[in-house]
Formats: structure tokens, sequence, C-alpha cells
């Protein structure tokens, strides 16, 4: 036996080598690593804590700045000691972080300023709150001021008023003019003290104002002047027993505010702590300006020591970097030899050889050329493939064979020039006068009619070819000279190196005779289908006619619905023009005497009023006439003012109207426009309105309303309603019924006609009743909208 040079053995003197590079690049590494520890160790054990430390005593710094910030600007004695503890424990962290600093040179210099720090804070604090708790006495003093200043104004009413009256009571009586004076001079002192007491009230409210920037001891001076002026003029009124109170509650502010007091005290105190406050304030500024300086320092001093550390870690890092690069070069280098000779040649690529012969195989190439070799194991792969593919090959050809033969459906082969190799029993029985069909073209077995469609499918460019399958329906005779109808199915396939085509024959005899009887069955259905149609065709016809006819009634019945109202309303429009008539022929005769008499100057105001009743007379005649004239059924919606439509029908029934003493108020007031035909709208609205005035005309208050019901999804409604007595219950679902109706003397067509014409207008109609009980008749048009 041949020895072979093994994979395996290649390869485990290529992992012993690579494992010895990888050993000396690791010691390398650790080495390196152990001085970058020592160097990480010193910077973790000395320089981060000091820098961490300086961190927390600069936030805190800060934080003990906007500390102390926000307790001098706080004024409440209550929230002082919540202040005053947060200072405490900012003060606390400060001195924890101070004593992490322990080991350095600076730690003393720090903590001295920081005992220097925290005294001073906490005088500064006490200071701030008994500031605060002496500015709270403050402002109780200016307030039991200004209250004392009140009830001096509140006294002085009843003193001023008793002064007035005694005038009073003198003037009429005349009283000598001695005493009299002497009121005169009791009320010019009570105006003087009044004065005087606000200009001492004004003085007292600017010192306690200006108390930071003023002398208070001088301010207090000119006070007691004031002082003195006021009290000598309040001694004066000691005869009136009613000033005592004013006089006692002049004397209790003049003892809080005059020189040496209660007010002069507290503002002195007051100065003096905010005095001390600013001092210490600027104190305590500076000693945390110290502080910072210090921290600032101590930063520098760690930050210098860490550049050095990090300068040698570098020197360190670029050495350990060019050894390692040295040794990464050198096992690259090796790896890459290793790989593309050892692997890359001698098993990489035999390898992939060997997989692109096994898909080949898995494929079903059997006849594929094994392109791997040698004495290894990969070669002895390539022997065995080899040696599988040759079986396999002659079990294909065996297995086609038996296949065709034992199967029960009509199967032919043959190769890609249409030449038979095999036909299994099933489909030689189709074939009575063939005995030996192999090596004879396919297309012989069939009919001569057939031939030349079987041939084509051999051409070259064929579907047969080109999709590699296809399928094709024949007549075929049979015994006794019947007809057989074969689908023929046409599939290629590999056999060795080469395609060969297989047939499949299918018996569709029976389903092609049932596809011919329903196409004959499809074929009269059709024709009686097509009969049916002309006769709904004509039937159509007929309906359309008749709907015509139809809509030229109804246009007529309308019309005549028109005439009936001006039928109606001609009684009333003859008295309506005979007055204007008259007026006219009045006017006439007036001009004729003023001609005869040659008064000129009177003939224009005849004119003028003639001209107005003829124009009168020409809107109403002309309201008729547009009113009366026919309109076609299909006449296209137009944009209507539905204010305008209102107005036309309102001036037809005007006679109507004023003969029987109806009033009708239209109550839409804004703008309203929608969709409709304006003739056919005003027809609906004259129809509604003459309803009306026969629904009031027996009742004692005639009035009817057209109202505005609002526009909602695109379409806007109105509503007439009357003051008669409404809509019965028994009547209202049948009032749209033609010839139904609550008059006496009526066709019962007017509300029919109005719902068939808002149909037309692509609106509605609607019958209800009002709060009092009269009728409502509710119209909906389309809404237009032109913005």
């Amino acid at each position: 036996m041949k020895k072979r040079n093994t994979i395996g053995n290649r390869l485990i003197v290529s992992i012993w080598f690579m494992a010895f590079l990888t050993i000396a690049v690791s010691l390398i590494a650790i080495v390196n690593w152990e001085s970058f520890d020592d160097q990480i160790q010193a910077m973790v054990e000395k320089n981060l804590p000091t820098l961490r430390a300086s961190y927390q005593l600069e936030r805190n710094t800060a934080g003990l700045q906007a500390a102390l910030n926000q307790l001098g600007n706080n004024t409440d004695t209550v929230l002082h000691a919540d202040l005053k503890q947060n200072i405490i424990d900012k003060l606390g962290r400060i001195n924890g972080a101070i004593t992490q600093t322990a080991g350095l040179d600076m730690h003393s210099d720090i903590r001295h300023a920081y005992q220097a720090l925290q005294q001073d804070i906490q005088f500064y604090a006490d200071l701030l709150y008994e500031r605060n708790t002496h500015q709270l006495v403050l402002a109780q003093t200016e307030n039991n001021i200004k209250w004392l200043h009140q009830d001096l104004i509140d006294e002085l009413t009843p003193i001023r008023q008793e002064v007035e009256w005694q005038l009073t009571r003198m003037l009429p009586n005349a009283i000598s003019s001695s005493a009299l004076n002497d009121v005169m001079t009791e009320f010019s002192l009570i105006q003087a003290i009044t004065v005087k007491e606000n200009e001492l009230h004004q003085l007292v409210q600017e010192i306690i104002r200006q108390r930071q920037d003023r002398d208070i001891n001088n301010a207090f001076y000119f006070i007691g002047y004031k002082t003195e002026e006021v009290s000598k003029m309040s001694q004066q009124l000691s005869h009136y027993a009613s000033t005592a109170s004013y006089r006692q509650l002049l004397q209790e502010m003049i003892s809080l505010v005059q020189p040496g007091g209660i007010l002069e005290a507290q503002l002195i105190r007051d100065t003096d702590l905010s005095r001390q406050i600013t001092r210490y304030q600027a104190k305590i500024q500076h000693q945390l300006s110290d502080l910072e300086a210090l921290i600032l320092t101590m930063v520098e001093t760690e930050d210098a020591l860490l550049n050095q550390l990090n300068e040698k870690t570098r020197q360190s890092i670029t050495i350990s970097n060019f050894i390692l690069f040295g040794m990464m070069f050198i096992t690259l280098f090796l790896s890459v030899m290793v790989s593309v000779y050892l692997v890359g040649q001698g098993i990489v690529k035999r390898l992939n050889l060997l997989s692109q012969d096994l898909y080949a195989v898995a494929s079903n190439q059997h006849n594929a050329q094994i392109q791997v070799s040698g004495n290894d194991e990969i070669g002895l792969l390539g022997d065995n493939l080899r040696q599988f593919c040759r079986q396999m090959q002659e079990m294909q050809q065996s297995n086609a064979l038996n296949l065709i033969n034992n199967t029960q459906a009509s199967i032919i082969t043959c190769d890609l020039s249409g030449t038979i190799e095999s036909v299994n029993s099933s489909a030689l029985s189709l074939f009575d006068e063939v005995s030996e069909p192999q090596n004879k073209f396919l297309w012989e077995l069939f009919s001569p009619t057939m031939q030349f469609r079987l041939q084509s499918l051999f051409a070259d460019n064929s579907p047969l070819l080109n999709n590699r399958g296809c399928n094709l329906t024949i007549k075929h005779p049979h015994d006794e000279g019947s007809a057989l109808y074969l689908r023929l199915d046409f599939r290629l396939f590999e056999q060795g190196p080469t395609d060969k085509v297989i047939i499949t024959m299918t018996d569709i005899t029976e389903q092609e005779n049932a596809a011919r009887w329903l196409e004959k069955m499809v074929r009269e259905k059709t024709r009686s289908l097509t009969s049916r149609n002309r006769q709904l065709k004509a039937e159509v016809e007929d309906r359309k006619r008749v709907e015509a006819d139809l809509r030229s009634t109804q246009n007529e019945l309308i019309q005549a619905a028109k005439m009936a109202v001006v039928g109606q309303t001609m009684t009333s429009l003859a008295h309506e023009l005979n007055q204007p008539l008259s007026a006219i022929s009045t006017h006439l005769f007036t001009a004729k005497l003023a001609l005869e008499k040659e008064r000129l100057d009177k003939l224009p105001q005849s004119l003028d009023k003639i001209d107005n009743l003829t124009s009168r007379m020409g809107q109403m005649i002309s309201s008729l006439k547009s009113f009366s004239k026919k309109q076609p059924a299909d006449s296209p919606l137009k944009p209507v003012n539905v204010q305008d439509s209102i107005a036309q029908a309102m001036m037809i029934v005007d006679s109507r109207t004023r003969q029987q003493q109806t009033t009708i108020i239209n109550r839409i007031s804004t703008p309203l426009a929608g969709l409709a035909d304006q003739v056919q709208f005003e027809q609906v609205l004259v129809n509604l309105l003459v309803n009306s005035c026969d629904a009031v005309a027996g009742c004692e208050q005639r009035q009817i309303d057209i109202l505005p019901l609002g526009i909602e999804n695109g379409r806007c409604r109105l509503a007439v309603t009357d003051s008669g007595q409404g809509f019965s219950a028994e009547i209202i679902e049948k009032l749209f019924i033609p010839f139904t109706t609550t008059k006496e003397v009526g066709l019962g067509l007017g509300l029919s006609i109005c719902r068939s014409i808002m149909h037309r207008l692509d609106g509605d109609i609607f019958l209800a009743s009002n709060l009092s009980g009269g009728a409502m008749v509710v119209l909906e048009l389309k809404h237009y909208d032109n913005e």
C-alpha cells in the first residue's frame, strides 16, 4: 500500500508553528501590560483621588456660593433655618473633600482658609437672621404709623364737620364778627394741622425708604421741628372735647417718630446691620476667591504630575508598539506563506474543486468530469466520487426503462430530432397498425393532418426547445372510424450529457365531447338572451316615453297651479292697480289746472308722483309676468339669492295680504344663497304663502313668518310658519298625497306640486308645527358658497 502524505500531518506542523508565534506575542504583551498596570496604579492611588477631591471642592464651593446668595436674598425668618442648614451641609461636604487632601503639601493652607471661612459664614448667617427679624419689627412700626395716620384722618372728619356746623349756624343769625372770626380761625387751624400731619407722615415714609442713603440723625433732627409744630397746633384744640381722641392719636404718632424715639432707634439699627452684612459679604467673597485659588493651584500641580506620567506612558507604548509591530509582521508573513502554499494550494483549492464536483453530482450531472486527484484524503474522495458517477449512470439507464414500461400512463421518449427511442405498452395500445415504432419519427404515428404540427415542435426556436416544455391537443383516428382526442405533454429531461424528450399522452375524448356539448348549449342560450335583451330595450324606450309624458303633464299641472294663483290674486290686483290709476288721474287733473293757471312750479311734484305710481304698477305686473311664465322642467340649477326670491313671492301675494290684513315678516337677516331654479323656487314660496293666508284668514292674529333654520352638511333650511290652527295628526301624513286638502274649496295639489318641484331642485320639503300650534313648512336646498 502506498503511504499517503496526509493533510493532518501538515496541519499539525503548521499549528505548532503558529502556537509558538502566538506565545511570543503574548509574552511581549504581558510585559507591556505589567508596565502599564504600574503606571495606572500610580494614577489611581495618587493623582485621581487628588483630582476627585479638587472637583468636589470646586463643585461644593460653587454650591456654597449659590447657597450664600440665596440666604442673602432671603427675608423670610421661617425659611432662614432651612437655608442655613443647607449651607452647613455644603460646608460639611467641603470639609470632607479637604480631608481627602491630607497627604498634599497644600492641605494646611486649605484647612486654615476653610476654618476662617466657616467662622465668618456663621457670623454672617446670624447677622442675616437678626436683620430679617429687625425688618419685621420695622415693618410693624411702619404699619403702626400708617394706621395712626389713617386714624387721624378719620378723627379729623367729625371735628371738621362740627366747625362747619357752627359756621352754618352763625351766618344766618348774624352773630358778632369776633365769634365768627374765632370759628374761622379754628377751621383754618384744623386745615393747617391736617397739612402738617400729612407732611410729617410723608417725611417719615421717605426717611424709611431712603434710610440706607441718608443721615438718620439729621433727618430726625428735622422731624423734631415738625413734631413740635404739630404738637403746639394741636394744643389749641384742647377746648374741644371731641378732639381728645385725635390729640391722643397724634401724641402716639409723635412718640413713635420723634428724635430718640422707637423709629429712629430701629432705623439706626437696621442701617448698622446692613453695613455689617455688606462688609461680611465682601470678606466671604474674598475668602471664597482665596480658597478657589488654592484649589486651582492644587489642580495645576496634579495636572503637571499627570502630564509627566502621561509622557512616560507614551514612551513605553511607543517602544512596545514597535516590538509588537515587528512580531506581527513576522507572524503575518509566515501565516500568508502557510495559507498560500499549504492551505490554499494543498487543501482549500482542492476542497473547492471537490465541492464543485459534489454539487454537479448532486444536480444529477453524473457524466461530469471529476477534477480532484492525489494520494491524500481529498484524492481518495475524488476517486470514490468518480466510481459513484459511473454506477449512477448505469442505474439511471435501467431505471428509466423500467419506469416507462411499468407505468399506466401512455409515455413515449425520443431524442431532440424526433426519433422514437421507447414506447410503453399503454401508448402502443393507442396505435393499432404500428407494431415496432422504435427508430421512427414521432409524427409518423399520427394522421397526416397532424404531422406538420408535431414536426414543427422539433425545429429550432420552437416552444418545446425554448421553454423546455409545451402541450398539444390533437384528433387521432381509432377503431371503426371513431376518433380519439389526445392531450400530448412534451417535456425535456436530461439523460447523461444530452437532453431527451418525454411525451405523456392523455385520452381526453370524454372531456372534449362534454366541452363541445357545452359550447352548443352556450350558443343556444346566447341567442335566447339576445332576443330577451331586444325586448328589454323596447320596454325601456316605452318607459322613457311614458316618463317624458309624465314630466310634460306635471309641468302643465304646475303651470295650471301658477295660473290658479294668478287668478286668485287678480281681484285684489285689480284693486291694487285701480288705486294708482285713480291717483294718476287726480295728479293729471292737478297738472292741467296748474298749466291753466300757469303755476308751473307745481308740475314737477305731480309728475314725480305719477312716475312713482307707474313704477309701482310696472313692478307688480312684471312680477306676475315672470311668475306666470312657463319654465322647462330640465332647466339647470343655478345660484339663487333666497332673499330676492322671498321678496318676489311676497310682492305677488302682497295684494292678497293687504286685502285680508295679514302680516308677512321675513326674519332672514343674513345673505343666503342656494342652488335652484329661481322661478320654480318662487312658485313653491308663493304656494306656501297662499296656503298660509288661507290658514290665518279666520284668525284674530293673522301673521306669517319666514325663518332661517341654519346651514348643515352643505344644505340650507328655511321655514314658513303661520298663526293658524296648524295640521291635525290625522291629516299631516296625507297632505303630500294628490287631491288631499284641508280647505273647503281646493283640489289638494299644492303641496304635492311643491314636493315635486323641491325634488327636481335636489331639495326636500317637510311639515311640522311651531311652538304656538300653527303650521310650519320646512324647505331644504343645496347651499351655495361662493368663497
